[in-house]
């Protein structure tokens, strides 16, 4: 029989980002050692009501997560790598948006997102910046695998070098942000999509900062590009609506895209009577 608990917090445990922040959620919370099928290592963690888990897999290929526990939704602790080396604090859901899986997952396919969860621990992150003052604290858009899973999934993240994977006080305020995320009821939110902007997601991250939206799946301008097709854009779209913890309320759009690009947004905003915004 299968763990049954709210969330499975799960890690590489090649992974010296996940890894570090599993050691320190051990320190901070009450843990119990439990064996669960795939890991290698896990502990439930009672005032939480969450499991904490280790896999020899990498988590681009964590396709397995839903097998592990009965759970309402899975946070991965992992490493962001950037050539740029942006010192970062990162969280977004998984999935892919592309014609093409280059890291994990299957093309055109995206797991449902946690748009309360992700915002929530946005918010504790930064609230902890404080700490890492050269972090950047933000969203990113959808990528990588794993993207079959049919639980909530989302990603929080160190980057983007291995110096930034092995800081120790990056693992702690990740490690608090999460735990505090979890003790708690997450706040009020619109649950939104965007679509258009950069990897970083500058625009989604700035509204989810200053209005109630929270972000679930993001598809970036690059994705739309390999997409191409209207006809693909518009499936994507709706299928990163309809992907979510709660109900999409809001599709965000960059006003700048591709006239064929927004009209086909409009289309699934329209279909699914959801708010358009432009920014």
């Amino acid at each position: 029989m299968l763990v049954r608990c709210k969330a499975s917090l799960a890690y590489s445990v090649n992974d010296p980002a996940g890894r570090g922040i599993a050691e320190v959620i051990k320190e901070l919370t009450d843990t119990q050692p439990v064996r669960v099928p795939y890991a290698v290592e896990a502990w439930l963690l009672p005032a939480l009501d969450a499991l904490l888990a280790g896999f020899v897999e990498d988590v681009l290929y964590f396709e397995f997560l839903d097998n592990v526990a009965e759970c309402s939704f899975h946070l991965v602790l992992s490493r962001h790598s950037s050539e740029a080396r942006v010192k970062s604090l990162t969280v977004h859901h998984p999935g892919n948006p592309v014609r093409e899986a280059k890291a994990g997952g299957h093309p055109l396919e995206l797991p449902p997102s946690n748009p309360p969860y992700a915002k929530a621990l946005l918010l504790n992150l930064l609230n902890k910046r404080d700490r890492l003052r050269d972090f950047q604290v933000t969203y990113e858009v959808t990528h990588h695998g794993p993207s079959s899973l049919r639980k909530p999934v989302t990603f929080v993240e160190i980057g983007s070098s291995e110096k930034e994977w092995l800081l120790r006080e990056a693992h702690r305020v990740i490690a608090e942000s999460t735990l505090e995320t979890l003790s708690k009821q997450p706040p009020h939110c619109e649950p939104a999509v965007g679509v258009g902007g950069n990897h970083y997601a500058g625009l989604f991250t700035e509204r989810a900062l200053s209005t109630s939206e929270a972000y679930g799946h993001m598809i970036a301008k690059y994705a739309l590009r390999d997409l191409e097709d209207p006809a693909l854009v518009e499936s994507i779209v709706e299928l990163a609506v309809l992907k979510s913890s709660i109900a999409t309320r809001k599709l965000v759009i960059e006003e700048k895209l591709r006239r064929a690009w927004r009209e086909a947004a409009e289309r699934v905003a329209k279909k699914h009577n959801l708010e358009l915004v432009y920014v």
